[in-house]
């Protein structure tokens, strides 16, 4: 079945009008729109506005799936842009749902409107700041409501120079843990405990996609938990670079290096961008210099370690490394199951362990993509209204699915073990150690670890969770038992030469 079949098209629209359609004069093409009066008003208050237009028409689970997570970013007399969180939602939008926009539109400004998308999450997550005044690093004012809860108190600390957003669901219980970020979990929650102490600086370094923004915002929001009157700037290092040039430009260096220095947090997001900026490198190492001296916390993020930052200052290397320097490692098999559990759960649905394992063999390496795996897993199941399996999996995300080119699988390799000696997956999985069923186990821990890049840790995890030391036992046994049995050592060419024809 097509990605783009015609079935998956209509089901959409048709729930978006099939109970409501009849209920929604307002939204009728021959009925004049009443446009409220936003004029004035916030860019939040019109995308308020539009989401009630938008829910009174689609079903409950298609506006929190689609438009919730949604943020209007422009609107003029010709367009209004609306920023999502991927390039998914962006697609699915534009096919499915720029008509029931578009009358939303039609309807809130009082005449018609082209609306265009954008992928920007920082948008999406974003608080909307109100309008400014005062100092720079004025703190977000309080809401209307006096009790503090987790999103006043982000609202509360940020100051307004801030270009990065607090989301308030970015916590450190909402963080999966597992070998490859402990150490970096643990760093950060420890930063967030004692700031300006232990870790100072603390510098995370890890590939897109592992979780570092999740980790910065977890520390923030940690820190405006503890004491809400926290002063902290978050940014990226792109913002610090533009605001040091604007500063040279209107020759005002003073009211740059205050706003910069008058903090108890500075967060700057992707420092690496400092390469090759000798004179913002300058500036921000007077700038650190400053913070570190009044005990201010200091907190950066990188894709690489300070050594490996071209152009850097030596001096800014040396300084990068007073405080804690750890990386954030992609997600071992163990960690990207219990990521795809953990999402599916918050999006009301949680995937069976069967399919969990499909897909934590096929992503490896990005949580953003095993968070959007799940996204629109659940999104397709919802819409053809089946049951979550691993053909719907194949069916939804084929192009995960499609054949690759060049090293087998873990899921090859079990596919031909399995087929091999006439036993289950579920078996190969299971506490059983007889002989019919080890064997094939440690046949299947030998091939993985002559052939794919998992580690032993990642490995036991494809076996029902076993150790390392279990897996090196498996693996050596068969190693021996080749060298002196020609048949083992026949049968394994066997298998590698079926695995070998499945990749080509």
């Amino acid at each position: 079945m097509s990605s783009h079949s015609a079935q998956p098209a209509r089901d959409p629209r048709s729930d978006s009008r099939s109970e409501s359609v009849r209920n929604e004069p307002a939204l009728g093409r021959n009925v004049a729109p009443t446009p409220r009066s936003l004029a004035a008003s916030s860019l939040e208050d019109q995308w308020s506005a539009m989401q009630d237009c938008v829910r009174a028409v689609v079903q409950p689970g298609q506006f929190e799936t689609w438009f919730r997570r949604a943020a209007l970013v422009h609107a003029d007399g010709e367009v209004v842009r609306i920023a999502l969180l991927d390039n998914f939602s962006r697609g699915w939008l534009d096919t499915y749902y720029r008509e029931v926009l578009e009358r939303a539109a039609l309807q809130i400004f009082g005449s018609a409107r082209r609306v265009e998308f954008l992928v920007d999450p920082e948008a999406v997550a974003r608080p909307s700041l109100p309008p400014t005044g005062g100092t720079d690093n004025a703190p977000l004012p309080p809401g209307p409501s006096s009790a503090v809860g987790p999103e006043d108190a982000v609202r509360r600390g940020l100051l307004l120079s801030s270009d990065l957003g607090l989301n308030p669901k970015y916590t450190f219980d909402n963080f999966v843990v597992g070998p490859c970020n402990r150490f970096a979990w643990a760093a950060a929650a420890g930063t967030a405990e004692a700031p300006g102490k232990a870790y100072n600086p603390f510098f995370l370094h890890g590939s897109v996609g592992l979780g570092k923004t999740h980790l910065l915002q977890s520390l923030c929001v940690s820190l405006l938990e503890r004491n809400p009157k926290t002063r902290i700037l978050y940014l990226s290092c792109e913002t610090f670079v533009n605001h040091f040039i604007n500063a040279l430009e209107d020759g005002d260096l003073q009211k740059f290096r205050n706003k910069y220095r008058n903090v108890d947090v500075l967060v700057v997001d992707d420092i690496h961008l400092l390469a090759n900026k000798e004179r913002t490198q300058e500036e921000f190492f007077h700038t650190f210099n400053a913070l570190h001296q009044q005990g201010k916390q200091i907190v950066l993020s990188s894709d690489s370690p300070p050594r490996d930052i071209p152009t850097l200052q030596e001096r800014l290397v040396s300084r990068f490394k007073w405080g804690l320097v750890t990386e954030i490692e992609a997600p071992c098999y163990e960690t990207r199951m219990a990521i795809l559990k953990r999402k599916s759960r918050d999006r009301g649905r949680e995937i069976p362990d069967e399919v969990a394992r499909l897909l934590a063999e096929r992503v490896d390496s990005n949580i953003r993509e095993l968070e959007g795996a799940v996204t629109k897993l659940l999104s397709y199941a919802g819409i053809s209204g089946r049951p979550v399996s691993p053909e719907l999996a194949r069916e939804a995300l084929r192009e995960l699915f499609a054949a690759r080119k060049g090293q087998p699988s873990m899921e090859d390799i079990l596919n031909v073990v399995t087929e091999r000696f006439e036993v289950k997956l579920s078996e190969l999985q299971s506490k059983r150690r007889t002989n019919t069923i080890a064997f094939p186990r440690q046949v299947a821990m030998y091939l993985a670890r002559q052939i794919t890049r998992h580690s032993l840790e990642e490995i036991g995890g494809f076996f029902g969770g076993r150790d390392h030391s279990t897996v090196i036992y498996g693996v050596d046994k068969i190693h021996k038992r080749a060298q002196q049995d020609p048949e083992t050592r026949a049968l394994l060419d066997g298998l590698l030469a079926k695995l070998k024809a499945t990749s080509e």
